[in-house]
């Protein structure tokens, strides 16, 4: 009896910790993904001499995957990331991309970035940050 009771307080301890990991390595592997987009926007650009308008544009230069493969919509509405846990949307403003990836579950998990393609700045903010939606530093 009491060794199930000691297995069920450390299982009440570790368990929340474990899953709190979980879910960094999810906002850590969205992050990259979107380190990924902005580098693909600056390439496009680039590489095309116009700015991207759509993520079939930007899977010219690199694809960008969701669950369904490559995202192909016409424009930067909403799209889910492979793994099912983000939803990303990019809007461009007088050459700053700025873009968004939610979690409709753990909003203190949500990821803003940038990129500015007039003077080469980006950033990225994770968690409390962009769980307020405060844009990065793009300059």
């Amino acid at each position: 009896m009491v060794t199930t009771v000691i297995v069920g307080i450390l299982s009440s301890i570790a368990l929340p910790n474990y899953l709190n990991q979980v879910n960094r390595s999810r906002q850590n592997e969205a992050a990259s993904i979107i380190s990924q987009i902005q580098t693909t926007i600056a390439s496009y650009a680039d590489e095309f001499g116009v700015l991207p308008t759509s993520w079939a544009e930007l899977n010219e230069t690199s694809a960008v995957m969701t669950d369904d493969g490559p995202a192909t919509k016409e424009n930067f509405q909403s799209i889910t990331l492979t793994g099912g846990y983000y939803n990303v949307v990019i809007n461009n403003t007088d050459n700053l991309f700025t873009i968004t990836a939610t979690r409709d579950d753990t909003p203190n998990l949500n990821i803003i970035a940038c990129v500015n393609l007039t003077n080469g700045a980006s950033a990225i903010n994770k968690g409390t940050k962009a769980a307020s939606a405060a844009a990065p530093n793009c300059g």
